[in-house]
């Protein structure tokens, strides 16, 4: 069977541009849904999942896209190993922005300094936790691909 063929009327410079193009575009949808429900968290005193909600099924729906198609590809990222150390470092980040900023909500709503600090500790070590297992789990899923994906290589290039 036969497929239907687009013709590609663009150059490989022209590939190469459009290419930073989309990446930098999904990018910015990304960061910038991630800001959008965060400042409505802030903004608003009880936030509805009705006032979130959009943004953050499409949030959701790009990381899981971004973080499937990169491991099922073999790819982890540019500049950091899948290894335990930078694990702890990404979700201590994550645990101190989500404390952080839970600990505002927890503080704008009840004017309780003892309270929001205790409720900011507990959803930080609660992202911290499950950030840091989403983590590990990640890259030992990634590290049996790209080995999979290695070893497959290796075996075509000795058949040819």
């Amino acid at each position: 069977m036969k497929k239907n063929k687009v013709k590609n009327n663009l150059d490989e410079m022209q590939e190469q541009k459009l290419l930073r193009i989309e990446h930098n575009g999904c990018w910015f949808a990304f960061w910038g849904l991630l800001a959008s429900i965060i400042v409505q968290n802030l903004m608003y005193d009880s936030v509805d999942f009705a006032y979130v909600g959009g943004e953050w099924i499409v949030f959701m729906c790009l990381a899981l896209y971004l973080g499937i198609g990169c491991i099922k590809n073999g790819i982890w990222d540019r500049r950091y190993k899948a290894d335990t150390t930078t694990n702890l470092m990404f979700s201590l980040v994550a645990a101190l922005i989500a404390g952080v900023l839970n600990f505002v909500k927890f503080y704008q709503s009840s004017d309780l300094l003892g309270g929001s600090i205790a409720g900011g500790f507990v959803v930080a070590v609660f992202v911290f936790v499950i950030c840091f297992v989403v983590l590990m789990i990640s890259a030992e899923v990634y590290k049996k691909r790209s080995a999979k994906m290695e070893a497959e290589d290796l075996e075509e290039s000795e058949n040819e």
